[in-house]
């Protein structure tokens, strides 16, 4: 998955979040946001999906606490590099592997 496709489905992932804090009338803030973007990822089966939550949860909280060096290496993570999900849904850390 390149830059763009990641970029895409961070998009995606956030405005879907957002749609069903919105649907269920929830106040929408940031604590809100995560916790629906860690229920999305605990429910989802697309490896590739499931798999950029990390991503964007990371980015989130580093805007949150106001650490930039934080938010900057949340952008520049690989997610090959970073996190590849088993068929178990559990993470596994380490470039090239393939589980």
């Amino acid at each position: 998955m390149n830059r763009s496709d990641i970029d895409q489905l961070t998009d995606e992932l956030i405005g879907e979040a957002v749609l069903s804090l919105l649907k269920r009338k929830a106040p929408v803030s940031s604590m809100a946001l995560l916790t629906e973007l860690r229920n999305m990822q605990a429910v989802e089966r697309d490896p590739r999906r499931r798999g950029v939550f990390p991503l964007i949860v990371a980015y989130i909280e580093a805007v949150m606490t106001g650490d930039s060096s934080q938010q900057e290496q949340a952008v520049k993570i690989d997610p090959q590099e970073h996190v590849q999900v088993i068929a178990d849904g559990t993470p596994a850390t380490g470039k090239g592997k393939i589980h």
